[in-house]
């Protein structure tokens, strides 16, 4: 699977409680490549990318339930596995972690 046509900002995942009253379906996906515990989101089946077109990963489950929490969405899907390169060390991601300072 490759990041194809239109995707998924941040902007549009915070106001989307708001304007699609629950409607919006927000999935958490494990990704290949990088480290085995990577995964990334889609929002109403978009990836979720940075404003600069690069793929959003986060660097565990956790970290992409904090960071849906501090958009305040509370309700997301289990995604099924998908064969996206989240190789966090290069420039294409951008690449989120839990840490002790939080997100």
């Amino acid at each position: 699977m490759e990041l194809k046509g239109r995707n998924a900002t941040w902007l549009e995942l915070a106001v989307a409680p708001l304007w699609r009253l629950g409607q919006t379906q927000v999935r958490i996906h494990p990704l290949s490549g990088g480290r085995d515990c990577c995964v990334g989101i889609t929002v109403d089946d978009r990836w979720l990318c940075a404003n600069d077109g690069r793929l959003t990963v986060f660097g565990c489950k956790d970290s992409a339930v904090r960071f849906l929490e501090l958009l305040r969405i509370d309700h997301m899907e289990e995604g099924d596995p998908a064969e996206m390169t989240a190789d966090c060390g290069c420039e294409k991601v951008q690449c989120l972690r839990l840490g002790a300072r939080g997100l």
